[in-house]
């Protein structure tokens, strides 16, 4: 066996874990939990700009009070 035949079989291996590591990342059993992390950015997103939405009905709550009186 010399260095050729090596390398040979270094990329052939490397090419079954690219496959691999290719059909988990598309299989069905996964779809659901990639699709949470990749949308989980947004939600973060969305319940601060919520939190913030409701701070501010709260002031405009508490100013209309104040100009009431």
């Amino acid at each position: 066996m010399d260095l050729s035949d090596f390398r040979s079989y270094y990329t052939v291996l490397l090419l079954l874990i690219f496959v691999g590591i290719w059909a988990w990342a598309w299989s069905r059993k996964n779809k659901s939990r990639f699709n949470s992390a990749a949308n989980s950015l947004f939600d973060d997103k969305e319940e601060q700009m919520h939190a913030a939405s409701l701070k501010d009905d709260a002031n405009e709550l508490n100013q209309g009070a104040e100009n009431k009186s």
